[in-house]
């Protein structure tokens, strides 16, 4: 019994940290995609919503999106996903306008940005921290195959921040928690 109560205890400490982390952030800005209202649109936007997804219909430079609100000295928090085998695909960055002076943080297709986004049909979670001030812009850039680069849970904060578990990954976290009491509730009996 003692066993299992120090098994019990030390879960709640290990789930208490994995899910604790994220409480610490101040976040900025939170975007999940349900419209465009805290977006500026370029004068040619091919920017659409559905489901939570930010994608493009088409490519675009200079920007296709920008948040309404600037931000200084913070991390970008983001979902990626990249059609598999594109050239091109799906650019972050910083600019002063809509648009403006700008400078990408992140893109696909090996076009020299800090941080390479991965087209490889998976998503993906980033977090880049930037110095600065600027309006965090978006766009698909280099290939018009519509939906080469997607976004979802976009967020400005003061520290990076996790991907969001997927429901698996809960799934796997309480099948383990059973194994282990179960494994631990065997042992005691046999004792």
């Amino acid at each position: 019994m003692r066993k299992l109560a120090l098994s019990a205890a030390i879960s709640t400490l290990l789930f208490a940290g994995i899910t604790g982390q994220a409480a610490a952030a101040t976040t900025y800005f939170s975007e999940n995609f349900s419209n465009l209202n805290a977006w500026t649109r370029s004068g040619y936007s091919f920017a659409t919503v559905s489901d939570g997804i930010l994608s493009f219909s088409s490519g675009n430079s200079g920007g296709d999106i920008f948040t309404t609100a600037s931000f200084t000295n913070a991390v970008i928090n983001f979902d990626y996903r990249g059609t598999a085998n594109t050239v091109g695909g799906g650019f972050v960055g910083l600019s002063e306008g809509f648009p403006g002076s700008h400078g990408w943080l992140a893109g696909a297709g090996g076009y020299g940005t800090p941080v390479t986004l991965i087209n490889d049909g998976k998503w993906n979670h980033y977090s880049i921290a930037f110095t600065g001030t600027g309006h965090i812009m978006l766009e698909q850039f280099a290939t018009n195959v519509a939906g080469a680069g997607q976004f979802r849970n976009l967020s400005v904060s003061d520290v990076a921040l996790p991907a969001v578990p997927e429901p698996e990954t809960y799934g796997m976290l309480l099948a383990g928690l059973a194994l282990i009491g179960g494994t631990v509730r065997r042992r005691s009996k046999t004792q």
